[in-house]
């Protein structure tokens, strides 16, 4: 696990137990007496959580597993000392040897073997919590093996009269059942207490939740003291509200839980109200425990990656409305080009007729007057060749200068400058069906509005004109009124190509009708027909 990952955990961890956490896991230099503090407190809870165990539970073996499990390799040292220290002072009270093969095998070795274990399986940095499956399976696996491998020790040096075979394996296995139980009920509650993960919020139903489950516990097992036959029966009903609390409140909630029936289990078992067999208590409890911390894990890990999903939509939705902000205002900045455009245009065909118009006028006058000082039928010729191109350019400028901007479209609407404006007479020049077909207020709306229906109207004409091969130019214009929005503009303009074509042109899109889409942050179609090309225009106009 990297450092910015436990600094990040740690910064979420509040209290001392959020500072007793980091001096677990800081594997720097120096902090002897912090760590020399934390040996002894460790040496404490040890003998206390030793005075605690019975036949069902070693309780140190669970404090063994979540003290490796949380620091990092390079101060186990101080982990192994406190512990011998502990079973020192144990025999010592007790009046055993310390000197001793025995001592050696019962009080330092199974340290050892669960440091190794914890070694292989987590490496020498400390583990993350066990918030998903895979990690809460690999802490209760550490735990497995290491009761494991420590049983057959405790079982060949404690165990001093001969036993059989099959009762020897239920002498290990004993062992093992006590430090695996040990290990479910105390290592994953430290592990969510230094993590704080018992005081994060969302935990309100935390308490009524625990109290259901004891109370379904508790009457479980008032039945098995009336009636003990019934054990193999409903035994497993007193700890299946396990699994309820690992869902609802994840891997910190179970682990609550299982230590909380636990110590249930263990104080009428002393006081003697329940009679079920021990081994049976063990083997149901690790069962179910470790069933309901797989859970638990498995619900916070779902419920941490809805949170990732639900924080990634809010991001995509923030996102989302700053790009329809970037779009509104390209959108604004479009239009606006598009009014410089047109206005460019209305200008430039002033001074064209201003300074050409009035040219060309002023020209044909000259020529018209000469005609009174020719008398030869050659000169007469010249002027009247002279005069026709003067009216063919006349002619050209004034086409040139309704194209530029057509005066029906300000002075008749936008219907009639489609019906018999410029674009007619350019279709009509080059052998091109026009079919206008209007529905709606067509004039009812603005002027950007009307001059972008137009412009688009002329980019396809265009368009027909280039190819040569169309025949029928059909246009479509509907105009619905959108309430306050304004209107709503569809414009389906079909190019049918002559049936004699024989390589029909690839679909392209006309840029003169993308950019003045975009302008009005509408939808541009292009479709094909079956002998020609349809371009669909939606916009609403506002």
């Amino acid at each position: 696990m990297s450092g910015g990952r436990i600094a990040g955990e740690q910064g979420k961890t509040p209290g001392m137990a959020g500072r007793a956490l980091a001096l677990l896991q800081d594997a720097g230099p120096g902090r002897n007496g912090r760590w020399a503090l934390l040996a002894l407190v460790a040496l404490a809870a040890w003998l206390g959580l030793e005075q605690l165990s019975a036949q069902l539970w070693f309780l140190p073996a669970g404090l063994r597993l979540a003290m490796l499990w949380l620091t990092p390799s390079r101060r186990w040292g101080w982990l192994g000392a406190a512990e011998v220290l502990a079973q020192a002072t144990k025999s010592v009270v007790l009046g055993y040897p310390l000197f001793t093969f025995t001592f050696l095998a019962v009080c330092v070795a199974p340290w050892l073997v669960y440091a190794a274990v914890v070694y292989l399986l987590r490496g020498s940095q400390p583990a993350p919590p066990p918030d998903s499956p895979t990690r809460m399976l690999l802490l209760l696996l550490a735990g497995l093996l290491g009761a494991a491998g420590v049983s057959p020790l405790l079982w060949m040096f404690l165990v001093t009269y001969p036993m059989t075979t099959a009762d020897s394996l239920a002498s290990m296995f004993a062992f093992m059942y006590g430090d695996l139980i040990g290990q479910i009920v105390l290592a994953p509650l430290l592990i969510a207490f230094l993590h704080g993960g018992l005081r994060r919020p969302g935990r309100s139903g935390l308490l009524r939740d625990l109290g259901l489950v004891l109370v379904v516990a508790l009457g479980v097992f008032l039945v098995l003291q009336a009636y003990a036959d019934l054990a193999m029966y409903v035994l497993l009903l007193a700890f299946a509200p396990l699994f309820y609390l690992g869902f609802r409140h994840g891997w910190e909630g179970g682990a609550l839980a299982t230590t909380l029936l636990g110590g249930v289990i263990q104080g009428l078992v002393q006081l003697g109200f329940l009679t079920v067999n021990v081994t049976m208590l063990q083997l149901v409890l690790a069962v179910v425990g470790g069933g309901a911390l797989v859970l638990g894990a498995a619900s916070t890990a779902l419920r941490r990656s809805h949170e990732i999903l639900a924080q990634r939509h809010q991001e995509l939705a923030s996102k989302t409305t700053e790009l329809e902000q970037l779009a509104a205002e390209l959108g604004q900045v479009g239009q606006r080009l598009a009014r410089l455009e047109e206005q460019g245009q209305r200008e430039l065909a002033s001074e064209l007729e201003y300074e050409l118009g009035h040219a060309i006028h002023a020209l044909g006058t000259r020529i018209s007057l000469a005609f009174r000082d020719v008398r030869d039928e050659q000169g007469t010729r010249l002027l009247e060749s002279l005069r026709e191109q003067v009216r063919e350019i006349q002619d050209s400028l004034r086409r040139a200068l309704r194209q530029l901007r057509p005066p029906q479209l300000d002075t008749h609407g936008l219907r009639q400058a489609l019906e018999t404006g410029p674009l007619h007479e350019m279709l009509d020049d080059s052998g091109v069906v026009f079919e206008p077909v209007f529905e709606g207020p067509v004039d009812a709306l603005g002027e950007d509005a009307r001059t972008t229906v137009y412009r688009i109207c002329q980019a396809a004409v265009r368009e027909a004109v280039r190819l040569e091969m169309v025949r029928r130019f059909a246009m479509r214009l509907e105009v619905l009124a959108n309430g306050e929005d304004g209107f709503t503009v569809d414009l389906a303009m079909d190019l049918e190509f002559s049936t004699y074509t024989q390589h029909l042109p690839t679909l392209q899109v006309v840029p003169a009708i993308k950019d003045r889409v975009l302008a009005v942050q509408g939808s541009y179609l292009l479709e094909p027909l079956v002998h020609g090309h349809r371009h669909s225009v939606h916009f609403v106009a506002r």
